[in-house]
């Protein structure tokens, strides 16, 4: 008898992976500091695990969380600063931690002599490592390492869902408030929904204008329905910041969500600037996805491919009927995934009977 081991998702992977980023680059700079002001190796160690793990959670659990939005929503010298000050916190404890594990208390005032020295050189290690966890989040570690490795420096063909998103009525919208205020409009709201998507296994695979398109491997999406809870996320992140969006604007933005998923061609991209592209007709009709939901005023329109392979007993996925797509031989089902998204949002009026519409090209 074999006892399958749980799978780990997409997204718990990813923490882990981050905690793990972290953690490594966090006790190679503590231990490079201990180690140049001298102190005995036993208390080299014990500084790097302690500050690289106290990093690794912080990060994690904080600044990557809800409660850490803060953090990450300021200008980035002082988010740098911030925390900054927050690892010369960590290994200064960790020096008082060292002398307690090994209770060597006589050698603390030698401790205290030399962090004259050891503070700037905290410091100083602290900026390159969090630039260099900036970097790698801003990059995407999965894209950073498949780019190291050349794992799509030829063609791979992967199977993908494709979630396609836009502000409803941007125009009307950038008119009403002008070009300053639209723009702190979009970038507080793609800030928003963001990680909503990523915590559930999505990836931001661009920011297109007013919206985005993310994707999901084939079986993560479909696995527990998790594309459906991603959609109910995004929803419910807008809907917990209306009275920020009405304070700062007046408005709370209206969106709309297109998704479809088949297979696609992953590929590298560029020369001097390089990213990890992605080709085929999958996320042609992911777009158009996004359009019908435009043409039958509904907040997101999924096509039968997907819904197809969801979990039974999905009650808010409501038929559509079906679209012709130009360039698409056959027609597409399409339906409509009723999100609760409550009185804030609000739900565009439509017809009882929606009306039949082609998708332009």
């Amino acid at each position: 008898m074999t006892l399958a081991l749980p799978r780990v998702s997409i997204s718990t992977r990813r923490k882990l992976t981050s905690i793990l980023l972290a953690v490594t680059i966090f006790s190679l700079l503590a231990g490079l500091t201990a180690f140049a002001t001298r102190r005995p190796m036993v208390y080299v160690l014990i500084d790097s695990i302690f500050v690289g793990t106290g990093v690794g959670l912080f990060e994690q659990f904080y600044v990557q969380s809800l409660r850490g939005r803060w953090l990450r929503n300021m200008h980035p010298l002082l988010s740098i600063s911030i925390y900054t000050a927050v690892v010369a916190v960590l290994f200064v404890v960790a020096v008082h931690l060292s002398h307690l594990l090994t209770w060597r208390f006589d050698t603390l005032p030698i401790a205290y002599r030399r962090l004259p020295l050891a503070l700037p050189l905290v410091i100083a290690f602290s900026v390159i490592g969090i630039v260099v966890m900036r970097t790698a989040h801003f990059i995407g570690i999965e894209t950073l390492f498949h780019l190291m490795i050349g794992t799509y420096h030829r063609p791979v063909i992967e199977e993908k869902v494709l979630l396609f998103l836009d502000i409803n009525d941007s125009t009307g919208l950038a008119e009403r408030l002008g070009a300053v205020q639209i723009k702190s409009l979009v970038g507080k709201f793609l800030f928003d929904i963001s990680k909503p998507i990523t915590d559930h296994g999505g990836e931001i695979y661009l920011y297109k204008g007013d919206g985005l398109i993310a994707l999901w491997n084939w079986d993560e999406a479909i696995r527990g329905n998790k594309i459906l809870r991603a959609i109910d996320a995004v929803f419910a992140a807008v809907r917990r910041e209306a009275a920020a969006y009405l304070r700062e604007f007046g408005v709370v933005p209206r969106f709309r969500i297109g998704v479809h998923g088949g297979e696609v061609v992953v590929s590298e991209q560029g020369d001097t600037k390089r990213a990890i592209g992605v080709y085929g007709s999958t996320i042609n009709i992911a777009s158009r996805m996004e359009e019908a939901a435009k043409a039958h005023g509904v907040g997101c329109a999924i096509s039968g491919d997907v819904v197809q392979a969801l979990s039974d007993g999905e009650r808010r996925l409501l038929p559509l009927g079906h679209e012709q797509v130009k360039g698409i031989s056959v027609e597409i089902p399409i339906f409509e995934y009723r999100v609760d998204d409550g009185p804030a949002l609000g739900r565009p009026a439509r017809a009882e009977s929606p009306p039949r519409v082609e998708i332009p090209v």
